[in-house]
Order: C-alpha cells, then sequence, then structure tokens
C-alpha cells in the first residue's frame, strides 16, 4: 500500500474512532422509530407493569434534570422479580424523558446494567391503558417477590462499553500506522 493511502486510511479510522466516543446528543435519542415489541423486549433490561409511587423530579444530570422515579411493580417479563423497583429518566425540560404521573400504571421497558434503570420517550414505555397489544404478544409475566435477582443479557447487542473499546483499540492501531509511516517516510 503507497504512503498516501496508509496515511488516508489511518485518519478515517481516527476520525471514525472519535466520532464513536463522542457522547450522544439527545437530538439523537429522541428520534424515534418505530420498534416492535420483540425488539422491545430484547433490547431492554427490565420489562414490567407497575404502578408509578413515587417521582423526585430536576435531580442534575449531564443533559439538564433527571426525574428519580419508584414504581411498585406488578407482573415481570424481564429484569429482577422485586415489589419495586427504581428508574431514571431525563426530565420534561431535556425533551427526551418520559412524562410519568404517580399513581398511574406503565408497562415499563427500561436499559441499564443495575437499578436505577433508564427510561426515555423512544423506549416504548406506555400507559398500562394503552399496552394492550404488547401485553398480548409479551404473554403472562411473573409475580414479583421481594429480593434480589441478577440481571442477565439476554438482547444479543454490543455493549456501549464493548463499543468504546472497539474504537479506542481503532484509534491505537491508527496512531501507530502514521508513526511508522513518519518514520519510514
Amino acid at each position: 500500500m503507497s504512503r498516501p493511502l496508509a496515511a488516508l486510511a489511518s485518519l478515517v479510522l481516527a476520525v471514525l474512532g472519535i466520532v464513536f466516543l463522542l457522547p450522544p446528543k439527545c437530538a439523537y435519542a429522541c428520534s424515534c422509530a418505530p420498534v416492535s415489541t420483540q425488539r422491545l423486549l430484547s433490547s431492554s433490561e427490565a420489562v414490567f407493569t407497575g404502578e408509578m409511587v413515587d417521582l423526585k423530579r430536576n435531580q442534575k444530570g449531564p443533559f439538564g434534570g433527571v426525574d428519580e422515579v419508584s414504581f411498585r411493580v406488578s407482573e415481570v417479563w424481564k429484569g429482577p422479580k422485586r415489589e419495586t423497583l427504581e428508574l431514571t429518566t431525563q426530565s420534561q425540560e431535556s425533551a427526551c424523558g418520559y412524562p410519568f404521573n404517580e399513581g398511574q400504571e406503565y408497562l415499563v421497558y427500561a436499559y441499564g446494567k443495575t437499578e436505577p434503570f433508564e427510561t426515555d420517550i423512544c423506549n416504548g414505555t406506555v400507559p398500562l391503558s394503552k399496552a394492550d397489544e404488547d401485553l398480548a404478544l409479551l404473554g403472562n409475566g411473573e409475580k414479583p417477590k421481594d429480593g434480589d435477582d441478577a440481571l442477565t443479557d439476554t438482547s444479543g447487542v454490543v455493549s456501549v462499553r464493548a463499543m468504546v473499546g472497539i474504537a479506542g483499540l481503532v484509534m491505537v492501531a491508527s496512531f501507530l500506522v502514521v508513526v511508522r509511516l513518519v518514520r519510514t517516510g
């Protein structure tokens, strides 16, 4: 391979590595596309129905306020089978957060390896009164019990940590190629 072509390839790989490491903007996260119930189930770490019993608004977060939400769980399809679960969502001022109302029941699709889980307006969470189609496809869930069940990743989706690692490796490889080209050129 010629040196200019190798240098160009290294530059392209370095730029791609940097793009993968940049934090996502909320505008991208809020561009929702329709997703099937099966895909929501496989990409979520926790799927449950429950009544929202407590909401703490506007805690500081990286993209504005973060709402802390507590649920009394009634049925679980995925994740911990506990009577109460905690999650966070961006506050309404951040535009991506889910607008939970105290006392209302929801079908929640949440992500994150540990509690508190997270959700947003694109994650598939809906009021229980609008979840008939999803509930029919999900079938019967399990009743919660008091205890702490470990989560297992069954989604098959590449984790953010793996993506950052791959991007870092690409950047290091690009840097080494450029250094070698400079030394031999």
